[in-house]
C-alpha cells in the first residue's frame, strides 16, 4: 500500500514539474502591432534574433502578420504556422491603432498609438 501511495505522489509531482523547451525552439516576441480596420485585427509580431558578433550582440528581426475578427486567434495562427513555440513573456512594446488590445494577458512596458502600425513596428521602436 505504501508502494502505491509514494507512486502516485511521484507520479504526481512530475506532471506538476513545468515542461522544459530549448531555446533553439522559441521565437521570442519583444513588440507586438495591432492594427484594426472594418473589424478585422492585424497583428504583427517581432521576433528579436541575437547575433553574436566579433565582441558584442548585434540584434536582427523577423515579422510576423495575421488577421483574424480576434486578436488571439490570430496569435495563435502565427503560432500554428510555425514550428516552434512563440514566447511572449519579453514583450517590451505594443504599437497600435485602437484600444481594442486589451483582451491579451500581457502586460506591456511601453504602448504607442500610430495610424501606421507595421511602418512603426520597423522603424521608430527598434532600439527602445
Amino acid at each position: 500500500m505504501k508502494r502505491i501511495i509514494i507512486l502516485i505522489l511521484l507520479l504526481s509531482i512530475s506532471l506538476m514539474i513545468p515542461k522544459y523547451t530549448e531555446l533553439n525552439h522559441l521565437i521570442i516576441i519583444d513588440g507586438i502591432g495591432i492594427e484594426k480596420e472594418n473589424d478585422i485585427y492585424t497583428i504583427y509580431l517581432r521576433e528579436i534574433i541575437p547575433i553574436k558578433d566579433n565582441n558584442s550582440i548585434k540584434y536582427e528581426y523577423k515579422y510576423y502578420k495575421e488577421k483574424d475578427n480576434d486578436i488571439n486567434k490570430a496569435i495563435n495562427k502565427v503560432n500554428d504556422k510555425t514550428n516552434k513555440k512563440l514566447y511572449l513573456d519579453k514583450i517590451k512594446f505594443l504599437v497600435t491603432n485602437s484600444n481594442d488590445y486589451k483582451s491579451l494577458k500581457i502586460k506591456f512596458k511601453n504602448i504607442y498609438k500610430t495610424n501606421d502600425v507595421y511602418q512603426a513596428l520597423k522603424t521608430n521602436y527598434k532600439n527602445k
